[in-house]
């Protein structure tokens, strides 16, 4: 809950629409069905990226419903950062594969995605509040012991 306040004020930064409310983080950072893992900023107040993982009962698939750096932090290796940190989560959680949606448009989360190994499973039409297009994809996770970065 200390990072409720840097949470929200990270998501304002990063996206317009699609916001997750504070009472979406809240009910998360309560729910022992959800991880949200962090990237200390350069202030104790201040996040340099966060993600957002869900897990389902019943179902061995986790979903990674966001991933968000802050501007000044792109480019500097955060997200990859996030996204293995992601992938020990379920791993430790016991899922099989992760998915995720990403807009058609944000290309260079599709690269760091694609890179990493997720592949593509559908295109979903009007996915966003924008009316913007999204992919759906997925990757395989191995369980067993995480492994370092």
């Amino acid at each position: 809950m200390d990072d409720l306040d840097a949470l929200e004020a990270l998501e304002n930064r990063c996206f317009t629409a699609d916001r997750m409310s504070r009472r979406s983080f809240r009910a998360a950072l309560r729910s022992p069905r959800a991880a949200i893992l962090v990237v200390p900023g350069a202030s104790p107040v201040q996040l340099s990226g966060a993600a957002v993982l869900f897990f389902r009962a019943n179902s061995e698939t986790a979903r990674l419903y966001s991933i968000a750096v802050a501007p000044e932090a792109r480019g500097q290796g955060v997200g990859k950062r996030l996204l293995s940190a992601v992938e020990r989560a379920a791993r430790i959680r016991g899922a099989r594969a992760i998915r995720l949606e990403v807009s058609v448009s944000n290309k260079s989360a599709l690269a760091l995605y694609r890179k990493s190994g997720y592949g593509m499973k559908e295109r979903i039409a009007h996915y966003y509040e924008d009316g913007s297009d999204a992919w759906r994809l997925e990757k395989p996770v191995h369980r067993g012991k995480a492994r370092g970065p």
